[in-house]
């Protein structure tokens, strides 16, 4: 059986990722869970039951997690779940960590949890100096973020489109496609999850499982049903971007930043 400890501020992300745990075909049991770094803290540094893994979100109430699960025993695996709102997702490929992308999916969770079973003591020798090592390089500045996009234009042509210059990125009938600013859209060469992870997160959010989003493109937000939200881009009154109940939290925290 794997002991769980569930680190979220969002009461229905919280609740989700419980419900998902109990009913994962691996033995799960959530022992605790706290919604903030002070009470995770509190948590760490007193007489607590035994724990195998820790959920955590980054971004809580009170400020990031990162130096929080620093102070969690060294022998513990931690899994992050992430909005991607403005955190390097290279760093975290980079430094061998885990993450789930919210809302979390079942079969994400699955393969999370199956890694933790078969592999517990080696992923588990490696998360506190992971967490270190990610600290370390955001620090540092160390992520480059894609600054331009080179576009197969005409046979013999290439144009070059300004990161800032654009609007959106969207799956389009099996297709990925740049939208510029401007209205024009270019094909990419890329799946979008490799866009990104190229793109600077303080700019651009992937906003749900079709749609990457520059913030300079977004005119305005409106509430949507069962607690989801519809974003509108400026000058693409017809694209219907919907993000989750789960989510809309984080992307409004994201805008107003």
């Amino acid at each position: 059986m794997i002991r769980v400890l569930i680190i979220e501020d969002e009461q229905s992300s919280a609740q989700r990722l419980k419900r998902l745990l109990e009913a994962s075909a691996i033995s799960c049991k959530v022992i605790g869970m706290v919604e903030s770094n002070a009470e995770a803290k509190a948590f760490f540094a007193g007489e607590h039951p035994a724990i195998d893994l820790i959920l955590s979100d980054i971004q809580l109430g009170d400020g990031l997690s990162f130096e929080t699960l620093r102070c969690a025993p060294a022998h513990i695996p931690v899994i992050f779940t992430t909005a991607y709102d403005q955190y390097a997702v290279q760093a975290f490929k980079f430094n061998g960590l885990d993450y789930l992308l919210k809302p979390v999916e079942e079969a994400d969770l699955q393969t999370a949890l199956e890694k933790v079973g078969s592999a517990r003591s080696e992923t588990a020798a490696t998360s506190t100096d992971a967490i270190a090592r990610l600290l370390d390089t955001l620090g540092k500045g160390a992520i480059h973020y894609r600054e331009r996009f080179l576009i197969p234009h005409k046979a013999d042509e290439y144009l070059i489109v300004p990161s800032g210059d654009v609007s959106h990125i969207a799956i389009k009938d099996g297709v990925v496609v740049l939208y510029t600013h401007s209205g024009n859209a270019f094909p990419l060469g890329m799946t979008l999850e490799e866009a990104e992870t190229q793109l600077d997160p303080r700019r651009f959010l992937r906003a749900n499982r079709q749609y990457i989003i520059n913030a300079a493109a977004v005119e305005k937000l409106s509430a949507w049903f069962q607690g989801k939200i519809r974003i509108f881009l400026k000058g693409y009154p017809d694209e219907e971007i919907i993000v989750s109940k789960d989510k809309a939290t984080a992307v409004k925290r994201w805008l107003d930043s």
